[in-house]
């Protein structure tokens, strides 16, 4: 199959073999000739060879490269995401170094980590919309699926595989309706700039409580913040979902780290008449696999979700959203009348029960396009 030079005529275009894709020239190109007519490397190397390294711009040699990566899909050749390749080669890393002894966890842990937090600070520092983190989450929650499958469904008790399934199920459900729709405003673009809740941004005047997101760039009704773990903002529409994506990973989480710790380690031992896997001897016998491996990791994923919930606990109870918070810590000057003493006095707060009530109730009222609300 020969690459065919020169832009195709849209309206006689045959349909594309899996194998076959069409380039960022617009010319149908096949994936076997990933190394053929690299226009872009070719004068790269012209320039280098001439001494001529000033000039040389390496955008278009990237550009080209990542366009060449693709993977044999019906209908034409599917780009290869270079963001799923470099999380899914780095968790790959993880569990196989892990797997090895227990020194081989510490050191693939500690690289693990340092990358996710140097991650996590540029991705909130330039306010990119990445899906680092969703690749992350869906990585484990396969990871755990197969191994569950594979290595816990015939040794566990049946109560134990209920419920992991019950909550897998729940959890991947309820993230699919979750990511659909946070509460976009689409609301008439809004001459007034005067106006003191206007958007420059979105040049509208969106309702109380919604705010700008700068990762997504629209304004969201009733915004509390974007979680970068799920690459979705939490809003009016599914922040419901949204607590309930967290319960079911909380127990989700919960079930792989007790029964891969159990696997992995051995017999359990009674503490507080509570059966707990013994990993003691297991640690210091520097022994390591991959159900201790993917184990530790549904820990610490268990403990940062469990202090997002406490943390979306907390704030439905006084009526506040993550937003409103964050500018009571920056002393924005119109929320210093809801900062007194140690405690948050929202002005939206209406009691705990009633708080809870309208918490839950948002949820079935998909109303965005409203006037201004009063209080």
């Amino acid at each position: 199959m020969t690459h065919h030079g020169g832009n195709i005529d849209r309206s006689d275009q045959k349909p594309l073999h899996p194998f076959e894709y069409v380039d960022i020239n617009g010319d149908r190109a096949c994936c076997f000739q990933i190394f053929c007519s690299c226009g872009a490397l070719d004068s790269t190397f012209d320039k280098v060879f001439a001494c001529d390294c000033a000039s040389i711009d390496l955008e278009p040699v990237f550009e080209d490269i990542a366009d060449r990566i693709r993977v044999p899909w019906a209908g034409g050749a599917m780009k290869v995401n270079n963001h799923a390749v470099a999380i899914t080669t780095l968790f790959c890393f993880y569990l196989i170094a892990g797997s090895i002894n227990m020194i081989g966890l510490i050191l693939s842990s500690t690289v693990f980590i340092i990358f996710l937090i140097r991650m996590y600070r540029y991705i909130v520092r330039s306010g990119v919309k990445s899906i680092y983190f969703f690749l992350l989450s869906m990585l484990h929650t396969v990871t755990s699926l197969v191994l569950y499958s594979c290595k816990i469904f015939l040794k566990a008790e049946s109560i134990h595989i209920y419920y992991f399934y019950f909550w897998l199920i729940v959890y991947l459900s309820t993230l699919y309706v979750f990511k659909q729709d946070a509460g976009k405003i689409s609301a008439v673009p809004s001459k007034d700039t005067s106006h003191l809740l206007h958007c420059d941004k979105c040049s509208i005047v969106p309702p109380v409580r919604a705010a700008h997101c700068r990762f997504c760039n629209v304004c969201v009704d009733r915004y509390d913040h974007h979680n970068i773990w799920f690459d979705q903002c939490v809003g009016a529409r599914n922040h419901v979902f949204y607590l309930v994506v967290l319960i079911a990973l909380i127990n989700l989480t919960l079930s792989t780290t007790w029964d891969f710790f159990t696997a992995a380690c051995g017999p359990t031992e009674v503490y507080h008449s509570f059966e707990v896997p013994n990993c003691k001897p297991y640690v210091l016998s520097n022994k390591s696999s991959v159900l201790f491996t993917i184990g530790l990791f549904s820990l610490v994923v268990f403990l940062v979700t469990l202090y997002q919930m406490a943390t979306q606990i907390r704030l439905i109870t006084f009526n506040l959203t993550g937003h409103e918070e964050r500018g009571l810590k920056r002393g924005y000057p119109i929320h210093d009348d809801m900062l007194r003493s140690h405690y948050y006095h929202s002005p939206y707060d209406r009691g705990f029960c009633k708080n809870w009530g309208s918490f839950f109730a948002s949820g079935y009222h998909r109303v965005v396009n409203r006037n201004i609300e009063t209080l």
